[in-house]
């Protein structure tokens, strides 16, 4: 894999994942330093500072449910694991994460996603959706390279079968070199 493939895609064996939701979780965030997104269905670097391209990302899926992944010992889960949230319940996560981009990205998805990531209206919007009968949450970034990259979070057991399907159709698409 390259990042000036046509198409590529990786694992994100490395990133932690973390749920938290109630009346106080965008507050609780907020005040353990998180860069907390404003409007739900939308997402941002973790932490003020960090750039757009960053693995680690915050992303509010409705008024008063966030989700965190952050890479490494994840420093700042460990945290939100540790303490008390008034106000706040975690939701405990298991993700299988996958990355996929490319010049051709979009028409990798296009094969097997619902909706069409490639148009959506506004930057930084996160995705709830199905792929190839999958629930999904999708958080598409521009990258410094080649196309753009979409971070992708299933449920662990549908996981392999994602990843093959995707590996397959990335296989298939054409670099369009000489």
């Amino acid at each position: 894999m390259s990042r000036r493939d046509a198409a590529w895609l990786a694992h994100a064996r490395s990133q932690k994942c973390f749920g938290l939701k109630g009346p106080s979780a965008a507050e609780a965030l907020e005040q353990r330093g998180f860069s907390v997104p404003v409007r739900p269905n939308s997402w941002s670097p973790l932490r003020m500072g960090e750039r757009d391209g960053s693995s680690n990302v915050i992303a509010r899926l409705g008024s008063a449910e966030f989700f965190v992944a952050e890479d490494g010992e994840a420093p700042g889960i460990a945290a939100l694991e540790a303490d008390e949230l008034p106000g706040t319940y975690p939701v405990l996560r298991e993700d299988f994460g996958l990355i996929v981009g490319g010049s051709r990205v979009d028409d990798v998805l296009a094969q097997v996603c619902n909706v069409n990531l490639a148009t959506l209206p506004q930057p930084k919007t996160v995705v709830l959706t199905l792929m190839i009968g999958v629930g999904v949450l999708v958080l598409p970034q521009l990258s410094e390279g080649d196309g753009p990259i979409y971070r992708i979070w299933c449920d662990p057991s549908f996981g392999t079968y994602l990843w093959n399907e995707l590996e397959e159709i990335v296989q298939k698409i054409p670099d369009g070199r000489a």
